[in-house]
């Protein structure tokens, strides 16, 4: 039951949806804080009937003191219903919390890739933390408050219609005055916080950016005062809180003073009632000081409903993740047994309005090398990933091992695949944490086996603890090629029968490009291998080359064969040998240089 009631959510939520989430221990906090606001106002009838002992002809001072003695006690009682409100709220708003993060990562490690792309990485960083925490102030703060508020004037209207009902009537005229400036109010302010949401996205995307790229802008002698669209996002923060205290601040003075208003009303009448003699003096003494918590709670009540708005845009956000469709699962999953063959048949996909590819048809044997070439946004970054279903095809089919990707169970999918970026990305902790990725239960023998095959293994000892040694965000402290030999090292402990590698040497230096791809060497073997190459020579061995120009297979075949019958391969060729020519020219003129006495 306890493990039920800690499930992720894992579905849109409402406000009430997520109160009722908290299940018993946010409705007991809102019980106690009824109870809590509803004593608020007992000690004040018990001073009532001590004011009427005491003016009584022959006070009875046994009486008063039993009176008092009541009066503090429900005042201490009302003290501590308030801290064990306070204790529940947050117990029950930090369970809530809990299940929402978790239920949120969870989601996200079921969409697509193309649900980030519209989305930077300060937005969903902001929802996941300042949105969730948010949530946890309507729930541990605002829901028991804002009962509460509205249980004191209850409590307040039951005190004074029993003791005058005259005067309650009048302490309560003020009220539709006060309700409908709070409508335009609370009309007004819901357009305006929907732009506060949305400058505040603004500033998250733009210092998410600002940080990424402090080495830039250091270079060019920027700072964040001077950095594009963050400084411009910053100073519409400043000049919207400017607006929105100028057009408000009238209404909000025309409010507050509406609801504060009812004791004018209520001492010149009373004072009249009882020169009247229809009115005695403890009756007036107690309007005088009950009246005003009839209505100045609605101030609080207000203030909290002014608060709702902003969160109403965090439950929007948070429900935008939760509501994502998750990729398709197939009901009764089958895993195929035999060759896990790569095919692609008349696949298209797009990025937007921009078509990344258009009707390719290819395929990738098992045991084989299949090498993927061509000019940047040719689509075969898009290729890969739609192998491991990190995209969703458009249209047509991709197959592993003769079954379409999407009836695959998503688990077993990517248990076969192993991936190797051009960017790796590291994770905060030791290197042993991050090769253990791949497989969680492996053993040191096997991590040091597999670091060997990636050429990993000697820069490893050599760091400070070896394995152990934690690394910096990104990993940094680590050059481009020891990384990218840690996700080798990585995929090799996997050992999946499917490989998919982009473009693994493409920014390293000779040394480090020679030392990855022996390692690569060692990994490809024996597997089904989808590579994505930058540097030809790196496939001129490949068993099959595919040439993919603007989203379209322009050939297929060997090397040789490519560089005799097919044009676009021939262009690639010239400018990578071209390149090759003068990067080697410039090398010996440095080398020249060096050596000139």
């Amino acid at each position: 039951m306890k493990a039920a009631s800690l499930a992720p959510l894992t579905q849109p939520q409402s406000f009430w949806g997520l109160a009722l989430r908290g299940a018993h221990t946010l409705g007991w906090a809102c019980a106690t804080a009824i109870l809590s606001a509803a004593l608020s106002v007992a000690p004040f009838w018990f001073l009532y009937r001590i004011a009427i002992e005491l003016f009584a002809p022959r006070p009875d001072l046994s009486e008063v003191r039993r009176l008092a003695a009541w009066a503090l006690a429900l005042l201490a009682l009302r003290w501590a219903l308030m801290a064990v409100s306070h204790v529940l709220a947050h117990k029950g708003a930090f369970a809530v919390q809990h299940r929402l993060r978790v239920g949120m990562a969870r989601r996200l490690n079921e969409v697509p890739l193309s649900f980030f792309a519209g989305r930077g990485s300060g937005h969903l960083r902001r929802t996941l933390t300042d949105d969730v925490n948010n949530l946890e102030g309507f729930l541990a703060h605002m829901l028991p408050d804002a009962i509460a508020s509205a249980a004191v004037p209850l409590a307040a209207m039951a005190l004074l219609f029993a003791a005058d009902w005259r005067l309650a009537l009048a302490s309560l005229l003020p009220l539709p005055l006060a309700l409908v400036a709070q409508h335009v109010l609370m009309r007004r302010a819901a357009g305006r916080m929907r732009e506060w949401s949305e400058l505040q996205k603004r500033i998250a995307d733009q210092v998410g950016e600002y940080v990424r790229g402090i080495t830039v802008v250091k270079a060019y002698g920027r700072d964040a005062r001077s950095f594009g669209e963050l400084s411009g996002a910053v100073r519409g923060a400043v000049g919207w809180v400017e607006d929105y205290a100028r057009d408000s601040s009238a209404g909000w003075v025309l409010f507050t003073g509406l609801l504060s208003a009812n004791l004018v009303i209520v001492a010149p009448l009373g004072a009249w009632l009882h020169v009247q003699g229809t009115l005695d003096l403890p009756t007036y003494v107690l309007f005088l000081l009950v009246a005003p918590a009839v209505l100045l709670p609605l101030l609080r009540l207000t203030f909290a409903l002014g608060e709702q708005l902003q969160r109403a845009e965090s439950l929007a956000r948070i429900n935008d993740v939760l509501g994502t469709p998750a990729l398709t699962q197939p009901a009764q999953p089958t895993i195929p047994d035999g060759r896990l063959d790569l095919d692609f048949a008349d696949v298209r996909h797009r990025y937007g309005s921009r078509l990344a590819l258009d009707g390719v048809s290819l395929r990738a044997e098992a045991g084989c090398l299949t090498a993927l070439v061509g000019t940047s946004g040719s689509g075969k970054s898009t290729l890969a990933r739609l192998v491991a279903r990190l995209y969703e095809a458009e249209s047509g089919h991709v197959r592993v091992g003769g079954m379409d990707v999407r009836d695959w169970p998503l688990d077993a999918l990517l248990a076969r695949i192993g991936i190797v970026f051009q960017e790796v990305f590291l994770f905060h902790g030791s290197v042993a944490e991050n090769l253990r990725l791949a497989r969680p239960d492996a053993s040191d023998a096997e991590l040091q086996a597999a670091a060997r095959a990636a050429r990993a293994h000697d820069f490893i000892q050599a760091l400070p603890l070896g394995y152990d040694t934690p690394l910096g965000e990104r990993g940094a402290g680590l050059s481009g090629g020891e990384r990218q030999r840690l996700s080798i090292a990585r995929a090799l402990l996997k050992d999946a029968p499917i490989l998919l590698l982009d473009e693994a040497t493409a920014s390293v230096d000779a040394e480090n490009e020679a030392l990855i791809q022996q390692a690569l060497d060692t990994l490809c073997q024996g597997r089904t291998v989808l590579m994505i190459a930058h540097r030809l020579r790196t496939v001129m061995h490949a068993d099959r080359i595919i040439v993919l120009d603007a989203g379209r297979v322009a050939g297929q075949g060997r090397h040789d064969e490519l560089l005799r019958d097919c044009p676009a391969y021939q262009r690639l060729w010239r400018d990578h040998e071209s390149a090759r020519d003068w990067s080697l020219a410039a090398d010996g003129r440095r080398d020249a240089e060096e050596a000139a006495p």
